[in-house]
C-alpha cells in the first residue's frame, strides 16, 4: 500500500474542505486566518498540478529554421 501516492493526490482537497469547515466556523480569527491558509495552498498546488500536467501534455513545437 502506497499512502505517499494517496497523500499527494488526496491533500489539496483535504486542505480545501478543512480551510472551508474552518471559515464555516468562523469563531475566531486564528481558525479564519488558518482556514485561508489551508484554502490558499490547496488552491495552489491544484494550480501547480494543472498547469505541469498542460506543459507535459503539449506537444513540443520546434521553432522553424532561418533563412538567410
Amino acid at each position: 500500500m502506497n499512502i505517499e501516492k494517496y497523500w499527494y493526490e488526496a491533500s489539496p482537497f483535504i486542505y480545501i474542505a478543512t480551510g472551508g469547515f474552518l471559515l464555516g466556523r468562523g469563531g475566531s480569527v486564528l481558525l479564519m486566518i488558518s482556514g485561508i491558509l489551508l484554502l490558499t495552498a490547496g488552491g495552489t498546488i491544484m494550480m501547480m498540478r494543472r498547469q505541469y500536467a498542460l506543459q507535459t501534455r503539449a506537444p513540443k513545437e520546434k521553432p522553424a529554421p532561418r533563412r538567410r
